[in-house]
């Protein structure tokens, strides 16, 4: 690995695999060592829910 390979690796932000599913107390998929709950748990499923709600046909109107 080059050390410009190695600098961009460092520097820009991890994303999690897409067919990613870890349970609450496994260690987190970005590597820091704390385990899921505490790292990206909260922003992860914050993801899925605006994909999903993205994702979802709008309702019919009331008028």
């Amino acid at each position: 690995m080059s050390l410009l390979t190695k600098i961009k690796h460092v520097f820009s932000p991890p994303t999690p695999p897409a067919d990613l599913r870890l349970g609450r107390n496994d260690p987190c998929w970005c590597g820091s060592g704390m385990k899921y709950k505490q790292c990206h748990l909260r922003s992860d499923e914050r993801k899925r829910s605006a994909n999903r709600a993205a994702a979802r046909p709008a309702a019919p109107g009331l008028f």
